[in-house]
């Protein structure tokens, strides 16, 4: 239990930090986005950077946890997706949306911190998996849905679009990672040393942020919100840990990919919502109340899996 409280104390003091620093005006909650570009753009990238280039390749290339791991992530986008589109009858654009938000787990801004407490640096190469998982299938997949259930004057290359996401640093900073490590070249300690201190800013500056964001976005408490949050926050989990014992992923490994999808969803799937103007309230709600229940629901599913016991 103890070392399920060093995880989730210190990082629920941050958000709070960053929550009350937004609804007192210290920091204007206009500013998260620039937060969030650091994290996203430099810091977060340095990280994973560094991590995918000093590892061994057969910790880097696990098949069974890669395999395993999309299912449980896309699984769950494409479960969602057909309840939506077919059960509740909602249109193409919400169905995407809705998937997007019950699938897409808060790996970078909480799953780092909590990561680091509890299995240490070598557990971010499951978040460098999941990252890449997301960067590759998921989000294009979501924006050429998006996209193309877009009016015909608001539509842009949907190529363009693709081609920006792979070209973000969050994509390319494990991929020449992985080329680092696969032909064997050795980082200048004076080049690991300087990463390192932008990348250890990672998990404090993206909690203060997600805090930040939170206290700017509109809550709405209804049926749709608390079933978003039982989707992601419960159902997602339970589906990754059958995966997990049908795969035979065992050890580290298993907790790890069960935990990643018991976190809430992540903050872009707000962004997405604003962004092509679907679902705003409803996705903001879910990330916003998500967050906070899964605080919670976070510390039952370690204990259950045996963390801190």
């Amino acid at each position: 239990m103890e070392l399920i409280l060093k995880s989730l104390v210190p990082l629920t003091f941050v958000i709070f930090i960053g929550w009350i620093a937004g609804v007192r005006k210290i920091v204007d909650s206009k500013h998260s986005n620039t937060f969030a570009t650091y994290v996203m753009s430099f810091s977060f990238p340095c990280l994973l950077f560094i991590k995918t280039a000093t590892s061994k390749m057969e910790d880097l290339i696990n098949y069974r946890f890669v395999i395993g791991f999309t299912l449980g992530l896309m699984g769950m986008y494409v479960l969602t997706f057909v309840l939506n589109r077919y059960l509740h009858r909602r249109s193409l654009s919400e169905s995407c949306q809705n998937s997007f938000v019950c699938s897409f787990p808060d790996m970078a801004f909480m799953g780092i911190p909590i990561f680091m407490v509890i299995f240490g640096e070598s557990s971010l190469i499951s978040i460098v998996i999941g990252n890449i998982v997301t960067s590759l299938i998921m989000i294009p997949l979501t924006v050429s849905i998006l996209e193309m259930s877009q009016p015909n004057l608001l539509k842009t290359n949907q190529s363009k679009l693709i081609l920006k996401v792979f070209k973000k640093p969050l994509v390319l900073a494990p991929v020449f990672g992985i080329i680092v490590s696969a032909i064997g070249v050795k980082i200048p300690g004076l080049a690991l040393d300087s990463l390192k201190l932008i990348g250890s800013t990672t998990s404090g500056v993206s909690l203060f942020a997600l805090g930040l964001i939170m206290s700017a976005d509109k809550v709405s408490l209804n049926k749709s919100v608390l079933l978003n949050i039982a989707k992601k926050n419960l159902l997602q989990p339970l589906i990754m840990w059958g995966i997990v014992i049908a795969f035979g992923i065992s050890g580290d490994w298993a907790k790890e990919a069960i935990l990643l999808c018991a976190m809430p969803p992540a903050i872009m799937t707000t962004m997405f919502a604003v962004k092509y103007d679907v679902l705003k309230v409803e996705s903001s709600s879910s990330t916003v109340l998500g967050t906070v229940v899964a605080l919670f629901t976070m510390a039952v599913i370690m204990h259950l899996m045996g963390i801190g016991a």
